[in-house]
């Protein structure tokens, strides 16, 4: 069942001693949907944002994701947001999560993820961005046929452009297609699932981890250290344990070849103590 987590660890307290998930949305169930909102600026607004469509979730419910369409707007220019929690944010935290369009789509479609980069919580007005000036992602800039994915594929950013330390500000999804709508070229619709936020923890990293590197390459997770490691778990988005594998050596292998396509949250042990890291699966 999915469900939204909001400023509280979703696994045990050793997975987050240096990683905790700020938010993992997957749309589930309305009624938990706790201070989101939307905002629609298009020429002739119409339709807000909604949940389902014509194609199933990523994961979950058939129709537990997030959507907007061309009926946001009843003229041409669709600009319509959807607005996340207000929730403390920091440079470095990652954002990620799924969308696509229907497959075979000739009606072009956009999406950009942005964030305010002050807190100052200005909502957009048909001719500015109010405080949402600082973007993060554009999917499909110029609008071209077929440069939206038509299958769920994954999102992952950075965040970048807030001060030094923790604000506390909101994110942005923004569906924004012109010559779109009822009678235009472009705008089908667009999905948005599994929305997660994992924001590490600041703090000084224990020296067992001073020269730790990971990577992830031919379904093969590669870690390395300067001295032995101890064991390593691996958990799927829903807190559920997939792999745990005793290690003994400097440099190790994990084997994610019997996993399927995604982000995966890894905790390594070493010297007793251990660290948290997210890590992506093709």
């Amino acid at each position: 069942m999915k469900k939204i987590i909001l400023l509280a660890a979703i696994f045990a307290t050793s997975l987050i001693a240096n990683s905790q998930i700020v938010i993992n949305e997957g749309f589930e169930d309305p009624a938990n949907l706790i201070d989101y909102f939307t905002v629609n600026v298009s020429d002739i607004p119409n339709e807000d944002w909604s949940l389902g469509g014509p194609f199933d979730a990523y994961d979950g419910s058939s129709q537990s994701y997030l959507s907007a369409y061309w009926a946001a707007t009843s003229g041409s220019i669709i600009d319509t947001w959807a607005i996340t929690p207000l929730l403390g944010y920091k440079n470095g935290d990652i954002v990620s999560f799924y969308t696509r369009t229907e497959t075979g789509s000739n009606e072009p479609d956009r999406l950009e993820l942005r964030i305010d980069p002050t807190g100052d919580g200005n909502n957009p007005t048909p001719v500015d961005q109010g405080s949402y000036t600082e973007l993060l992602l554009s999917i499909n800039p110029n609008l071209d046929v077929g440069g939206y994915p038509e299958d769920w594929e994954l999102q992952t950013i950075i965040i970048s452009g807030l001060p030094p330390g923790i604000t506390f500000t909101r994110f942005a999804f923004r569906y924004w297609v012109t010559d779109g709508g009822p009678n235009g070229s472009n705008s089908y619709g667009i999905g948005i699932d599994r929305f997660v936020v994992d924001g590490a923890i600041l703090g000084l990293e224990n020296l067992a981890f001073e020269d730790f590197n990971y990577y992830v390459a031919k379904n093969f997770l590669n870690i390395s250290a300067d001295i032995p490691m101890e064991n390593v778990v691996l958990y799927n988005m829903m807190g559920q344990k997939v792999i745990s594998q005793k290690l003994t050596h400097n440099n190790e292998t994990v084997d994610l070849s019997g996993l399927q396509s995604g982000i995966y949250i890894a905790t390594l042990f070493i010297d007793g103590v251990s660290k948290t890291f997210k890590i992506s699966k093709n």
